[in-house]
């Protein structure tokens, strides 16, 4: 007897003839065949810059360690061979701050550096109070070169450097000041000069060229007679100190000669207006450079942009993206040089808080000055 075949009742009927008819190559039917997972770009793209922000911020935070020795050449015009070379280093906002053990980092850094001078251009100790950063610092510079002096001068952010309150001890000067003076620093309250073969280089501040010492004589004699009529020790210290200071700047300005060598410490930086207009004849016109901080080159700063904000009312925009050579680097103005320094120190309240260094190594500068005839 001829049996009907029976119908088999394996899955792979499915792949006959009568129930494949309906597929197609390009498009086979959803329920037969699993569907292909899409895959997301904008996932992977992110993944990898997220990757990429930790590798930079990882690679920027060991570096911010460490401090960069920046070397500059400033000329100078009219200067003679005799100053050919010399060095000062300049040291800005520390904030505070120690770079490993007493300034170990700095140490290192600046280790077999010639330098003849070092110049401190404020904001050393800051509003954090801090002064012994500052101290370790001086203690590693005197050690590293016994023979170069070391001058500094206030920043907007330092306690301020002398008041009556501080007179106690006999001196106007606060606790900080008087420890970098027992350290072999020294506040520049009035010009120092330095002779070579005849010619002067005279290491001031901005504000000494341009007082006017007979104005401030008869006021600093008035405070000085009302502090004996009261009695007061500490009043009539800080009247002395004021008189003092006052004639060791007359007697500096006299001894000036036009064919000197004149550099200014300021910690913040002076406007274009103060450089670029001074008096004809006047000792601002004479100025060759001016350093000066205050800004930490912008903190943020990006590859062949500079910085992003600095906060100055000076600046166009309110500071947004003001260039990569303002206030940070040697620039010239007029017939100045300014050299800002970015500083080593951290923010400390003069940018918002989530600012920090980026693409912004903290910076020890070491200018050598060389003869120009322009």
């Amino acid at each position: 007897m001829n049996r009907r075949p029976v119908k088999s009742r394996s899955g792979y009927d499915s792949f006959s003839p009568r129930h494949t008819a309906h597929f197609t190559v390009d498009q086979p039917d959803g329920h037969f065949f699993e569907p292909r997972r899409k895959r997301r770009p904008g996932l992977l793209i992110l993944l990898f810059l997220l990757a990429f922000a930790a590798l930079l911020l990882s690679i920027n935070f060991v570096r911010d360690q460490f401090v960069h020795v920046a070397h500059v050449s400033v000329p100078i015009r009219g200067m003679n061979e005799s100053f050919e070379g010399y060095t000062i280093l300049h040291l800005s906002d520390l904030k505070g701050t120690y770079f490993g053990t007493n300034q170990s980092f700095l140490r290192t850094a600046l280790k077999n550096k010639h330098f003849d001078i070092v110049a401190l251009t404020g904001d050393m100790v800051s509003s954090r109070g801090n002064a012994q950063p500052l101290y370790a610092l001086i203690d590693m510079l005197r050690e590293l070169n016994p023979d170069a002096p070391i001058y500094f001068i206030p920043g907007d952010a330092d306690p301020t450097p002398t008041s009556m309150t501080y007179a106690q001890g006999g001196s106007p000067f606060a606790p900080w000041v008087l420890g970098a003076h027992q350290r072999g620093a020294q506040l520049l309250s009035s010009p120092v000069s330095f002779e070579r073969d005849g010619q002067k280089l005279w290491l001031t501040t901005s504000a000494l060229l341009n007082l006017d010492l007979d104005t401030m004589q008869g006021q600093f004699e008035m405070q000085y007679f009302k502090a004996l009529e009261s009695g007061d020790e500490n009043e009539i210290e800080l009247s002395k100190y004021n008189l003092n200071w006052l004639e060791n700047t007359r007697t500096a300005r006299t001894a000036m000669k036009e064919n000197d060598i004149y550099i200014s410490l300021t910690h913040v930086p002076p406007t274009d207006e103060e450089l670029l207009y001074a008096p004809p004849g006047s000792l601002s016109s004479r100025l060759h450079l001016v350093l000066c901080g205050h800004y930490l080159g912008g903190l943020v700063r990006l590859p062949g942009l500079g910085p992003i904000f600095m906060p100055s009312k000076n600046l166009p925009l309110y500071g947004l993206f003001p260039g990569k050579d303002t206030y940070c680097g040697l620039i010239k103005k007029g017939s100045t040089y300014l050299y800002d320094s970015p500083g080593l120190g951290s923010n400390d309240g003069l940018y918002p808080p989530f600012f920090f260094r980026f693409f912004n190594p903290p910076t020890a500068t070491l200018l050598s000055l060389t003869p120009s005839s322009l």
